[in-house]
């Protein structure tokens, strides 16, 4: 909250809290810790699963957190600050791209007025997982599209080349384990 202040105050750098996003796994305390927050700041919630047994495959925190926790929380905080949250859904390959968790993910968003962001897996040498073909996100855009959710699907550059997000920091890793280059 000190770095918020900061960042947010005339005194500071003088940021619009609306051009704020604080971005989270779902820390349901944090959340709420947020939401009794004079500011109203804008929140981004990881999801990646619309059901607890697909998320808790992509996000760990769903164990102590599970959405039954995590959705009304995310409620109080945009019912408090009057904001749209966007909950961030990443389309990975037989895991959560289904037409179930497209529904789903759709009645969520609906409910919560959120918008939608949905990004494309990003292939990443070592792990299994696999980016859904170009049609496969479309239909699933389409789902929520079809009842009125604000979403996006969004498109990276990088990704042919190793560059986009995940996979540098995955190169890094493996570039300081082999050691110095002589």
């Amino acid at each position: 909250m000190r770095a918020l202040t900061i960042l947010n105050a005339p005194w500071g750098l003088g940021f619009g809290a609306r051009r704020i996003t604080i971005s989270t796994s779902g820390l349901v305390p944090r959340i709420l810790e947020l939401a009794g927050e004079p500011v109203g700041f804008r929140l981004a919630v990881s999801l990646h699963g619309a059901t607890n047994e697909v998320r808790e495959q992509i996000m760990p925190v769903n164990k102590r957190w599970p959405l039954e926790e995590l959705l009304p929380a995310v409620r109080i905080f945009s019912e408090k600050h009057g904001r749209m949250v966007t909950l961030e859904f990443i389309l990975i390959e037989g895991v959560n791209d289904t037409p179930d968790q497209a529904a789903r993910l759709r009645d969520i968003a609906g409910d919560l007025h959120a918008h939608v962001n949905l990004i494309p897996y990003n292939t990443v040498e070592g792990l299994p997982w696999k980016r859904p073909s170009p049609g496969r996100q479309q239909e699933f855009l389409a789902v929520l599209l079809e009842r009125g959710v604000s979403a996006t699907l969004r498109r990276e550059k990088g990704n042919d080349i190793d560059a986009a997000c995940g996979q540098l920091r995955l190169k890094t890793e493996k570039d300081r384990a082999a050691g110095p280059v002589e």
